[in-house]
């Protein structure tokens, strides 16, 4: 790749559960959507497309973490239902800040610049990481007139969400899937893809973590892999 995910890998290595990684990604992802570093009438197709791409699966990511918890890899459900009240109970909190009903660009706004959150917080880690997506998608100080690289923040966030919905998947776990095959969800549809295929199991992360080729692409260390396992 010409971008640098090994500087967010060192900067943001966390070993919890896919479902903290999930919405510490999510987080940063919407806050830094928020940020609008390229003027609208600078978008090119590339550029929308990836947003667009990565918006669309960090939502339906999250979404999963919210109604459908039994079907990520994480094992035990109540650390899942721990992890999301307690980002909850965080949002509670920002919304009490505001007079009236706060937007989503407000408390956006709130969540970058506040100086009280808890950094080792599902949420304080999501901003951590969105302040670290905007230094690194700002033009440089020192140049002028340099572009920054806000369109590759872009396609490496769609890539991030296209490997995490490639890692969650694979499942074992039939009856989770059979019960809602009508409803035609995305994950099932992928899940059904992997059967059909043989592929039953996730990947173990650690296989891919010991200068062992990217399963997909022939890249080593695997971004997603180094992002959930640290």
């Amino acid at each position: 790749m010409g971008y640098a995910w090994e500087d967010l890998n060192s900067f943001y290595r966390p070993t919890g559960s896919t479902t903290e990684v999930i919405l510490v990604w999510h987080i940063a992802t919407t806050l830094f959507h928020h940020q609008e570093l390229i003027p609208p009438q600078q978008n090119n197709d590339a550029f929308k497309k990836n947003r667009e791409v990565a918006l669309a699966l960090s939502t339906y990511c999250y979404y999963l973490v919210v109604y459908l918890p039994n079907l990520l890899p994480d094992e035990v459900e109540w650390t899942e239902k721990e992890v999301y009240e307690r980002l909850r109970n965080q949002i509670f909190i920002i919304d009490r800040s505001f007079t009236q009903e706060p937007t989503r660009k407000d408390r956006c706004d709130y969540a970058m610049s506040s100086i009280t959150l808890d950094v080792n917080s599902v949420l304080g880690k999501g901003v951590k990481l969105a302040k670290k997506l905007v230094e690194f998608a700002a033009p440089p100080s020192d140049v002028e007139g340099q572009d920054g690289n806000e369109t590759q923040v872009w396609t490496m966030l769609s890539e991030f969400w296209a490997e995490m919905m490639l890692f969650i998947a694979p499942s074992d776990n039939v009856k989770g899937h059979e019960e809602i095959l009508e409803s035609e969800e995305l994950i099932t549809q992928l899940w059904a893809l992997f059967t059909h295929a043989g592929i039953l199991t996730r990947t173990k992360l650690t296989e891919w973590n010991s200068g062992n080729q990217h399963p997909s692409d022939g890249r080593q260390n695997s971004e997603i892999t180094e992002i959930v396992n640290g």
